[in-house]
């Protein structure tokens, strides 16, 4: 019995590893100090801007494009495992 248990444990674990574009990598929160055509410029670190990344007004639902963003905006921002931000929306901080 115990062995099953153990085995129907690690399967569960295995089986609730992440989902691919959810709750990927470091979300934050920051001011944009600058943004460049080399990335963004949050909290004095600059970071890159993923090819695919996506980007949401501040129901964090509809898509807007990156020039929605202003220097000073508070936006919330999610890195994928290279480090570049993939996710950026607007927000109220």
């Amino acid at each position: 019995m115990k062995q099953w248990l153990l085995m129907v444990g690690l399967a569960i674990l295995v089986l609730m590893g992440p989902v691919p574009g959810f709750g990927q990598g470091n979300p934050g929160a920051s001011q944009i100090e600058t943004i460049t055509d080399e990335g963004v410029v949050l909290g004095d670190v600059t970071y890159t801007i993923a090819p695919d990344a996506r980007f949401f007004a501040r129901d964090e639902r509809s898509p807007v494009g990156i020039s929605a963003f202003n220097e000073g905006d508070w936006v919330g921002f999610s890195v994928n495992a290279d480090g570049q931000i993939d996710e950026m929306w607007l927000s109220s901080e």
